[in-house]
């Protein structure tokens, strides 16, 4: 007696050739490298440039009231001058 043979789920499907599997794999790897330099190129920049922030220290000196025109002094804050 021979053995059964058993019949196959499904549609018969030749062996792929090797050329193809090459040609998807390098597109494949092709798209993911032209997406990896277009996320690299278009990234937003930082607006600072890579540089720290620099503090400026502020004078501790008081600035002495004679140093400053009378011009630019409002003229609500000037003193009263003392009437004869």
């Amino acid at each position: 007696m021979s053995p059964s043979r058993r019949r196959r789920t499904g549609t018969y499907r030749p062996p792929r050739d090797p050329r193809e599997i090459i040609v998807a794999v390098l597109c494949a790897l092709g798209v993911l490298a032209v997406t990896a330099v277009l996320l690299f190129v278009l990234r937003p920049r930082d607006d600072d440039g890579g540089a720290p922030p620099v503090s400026v220290p502020l004078p501790t000196d008081p600035v002495p009231i004679d140093s400053v025109p009378v011009e630019t002094v409002p003229t609500d804050t000037v003193p009263a001058t003392p009437s004869s």
